[in-house]
């Protein structure tokens, strides 16, 4: 039998008794934190990576005897394994992809090249669709490749199955430098983050690492938009576009929230959802009257040297995020007559002064800032 003590001497150890891990695994008790009334969870719990002697001591616990203080300390810890055991699913399809099928004695095999047949057997063992099954594998091979770093946070149980394929819809795609260069920055921080905010950051990520690449990504992602409809179990039927403009995508949602904030009054029995969404459909089916133009806030985010073209730092449009600096400047170039509120900071980001004005930067202004910075000024504070 095995108390805590040999549970934490046996995971401090730089290796591990193999027979001592099966007998841990199967029976774990310990009156050094079992109290009679409720179970209390070793203090260094928090210290422990996800293995079998994690699992083991997670297994040995009654969730209905622990105060709430350790319920949210043992869910932490059941998220980690969680993301471990995933982590290690996906490394096993990478080694069912290079490993052909034969019978229970047949000799191990690994063939260097994917083959072809992997995704058939990946869906039939984990009763998969042909599709999920390349999902699937296609993330798992990313990982065991150019997104290498993001899994050994996930094999760690640092970021979870979300996090890991924002990473991957994220960078996939891109070269293995930028990846390297972006997941620097972002993958430390990454467990703190939600899904959206490390979204965010890493779409920034990469159009200050490679804002050419960025555009080029743009530019391709664009092509490929288009509209898709489909039913829903109860009947009714969601209809989406994919992969607009951002610019575009904020001026619909801006137009169709303020036609629907104008309709809501005392009497109107529709919620705000169900008057965006029929306020949709009216404007696409021509039954809705005009309000008038639509000429709500714009709020954009841009250094005044990319609306001068002397950089391409991206901007950051509320409630989208961040997009390309030419995004930024077409949005800027279309707000007549707006608003305009800026700030000046100093190179560590420190406010200097703040003001409202209606203009937008002129010719004047972009010979006064390229006679003041030779080169880019996001370049400068690096």
């Amino acid at each position: 039998m095995f108390d805590l003590q040999d549970t934490i001497e046996l995971l401090s150890g730089e290796s591990h008794d193999d027979d001592k891990l099966y007998q841990l695994t199967r029976e774990v008790e310990s009156t050094d934190w079992v109290e009679p009334e409720r179970h209390v969870l070793p203090a260094v719990l928090e210290d422990l990576p996800p293995g079998p002697y994690l699992s083991a001591i997670a297994a040995s616990v009654d969730r209905t005897k622990l105060n709430g203080y350790d319920a949210v300390r043992l869910m932490r810890v059941e998220a980690r394994l969680s993301s471990h055991h995933d982590a290690g699913k996906l490394a096993t399809m990478v080694e069912v992809a290079h490993s052909p099928a034969g019978d229970r004695d047949a000799p191990v095999v690994r063939d260097v090249e994917e083959l072809e047949y992997a995704a058939f057997e990946i869906g039939s063992a984990l009763t998969l669709t042909r599709r999920g099954a390349e999902r699937e594998l296609d993330l798992a091979l990313s990982l065991a490749g150019k997104l290498r770093q993001v899994w050994e946070k996930f094999r760690r149980g640092l970021i979870d199955l979300r996090r890991v394929k924002v990473f991957d819809s994220q960078l996939g795609h891109l070269s293995s430098d930028t990846i390297e260069a972006v997941s620097e920055k972002v993958l430390d921080r990454a467990e703190g983050l939600t899904t959206g905010q490390l979204q965010a950051r890493l779409a920034r990520g990469v159009m200050e690492t490679d804002p050419k690449g960025a555009e080029v990504g743009y530019e391709e992602g664009l092509a490929d938009r288009r509209l898709a409809t489909y039913a829903n179990p109860d009947g009714t039927a969601n209809q989406c576009v994919y992969s607009i403009a951002p610019d575009d995508a904020a001026a619909v949602s801006r137009r169709v929230n303020r036609l629907a904030l104008a309709l809501k009054n005392d009497t109107e029995p529709r919620t705000i959802d169900q008057l965006r969404a029929d306020v949709f459909v009216d404007l696409l089916l021509a039954r809705a009257k005009s309000i008038g133009a639509d000429r709500g806030v714009v709020h954009l985010n841009v250094d005044v040297a990319t609306l001068a073209e002397l950089s391409n730092a991206p901007g950051e449009l509320a409630g989208y995020g961040p997009v390309v600096a030419d995004i930024a400047r077409k949005v800027a170039s279309g707000q007549t007559g707006a608003t305009w509120q800026f700030s000046v900071t100093d190179n560590d980001g420190n406010l200097i002064a703040s003001d409202v004005t209606r203009r937008r930067p002129t010719a004047a202004m972009k010979r006064e800032i390229e006679s003041e910075y030779r080169t880019c000024v996001a370049r400068m504070r690096l």
